[in-house]
């Protein structure tokens, strides 16, 4: 699911790029799953579907969560537009 006649859905694309950012920014700024399941109260299953690299769902979080990952990672406005767009 998630492909339609060899296109990606824009929904997929931006989970994708936004699960990728995330894994990228988790490097960038030394942050480890373990701290940001301590942060956001989720469990490590969670937290692979939601930034996996295989059919994430980060557009399953809630706001409150979605405002750590802001504010942890340090996600720009820009990347966060892009992702709720």
């Amino acid at each position: 699911m998630g492909r339609q006649r060899g296109f990606k859905l824009q929904s997929t694309k931006q989970n994708e790029d936004f699960a990728h950012l995330v894994r990228v920014k988790m490097v960038e700024h030394d942050v480890t799953r373990k701290k940001l399941m301590e942060l956001t109260g989720r469990c490590s299953g969670t937290m692979v579907n939601r930034f996996g690299k295989i059919n994430p769902t980060p557009d399953e979080m809630s706001i409150w969560e979605l405002r750590i990952y802001y504010k942890v990672l340090k996600l720009s406005d820009e990347d966060i537009l892009n992702f709720i767009r």
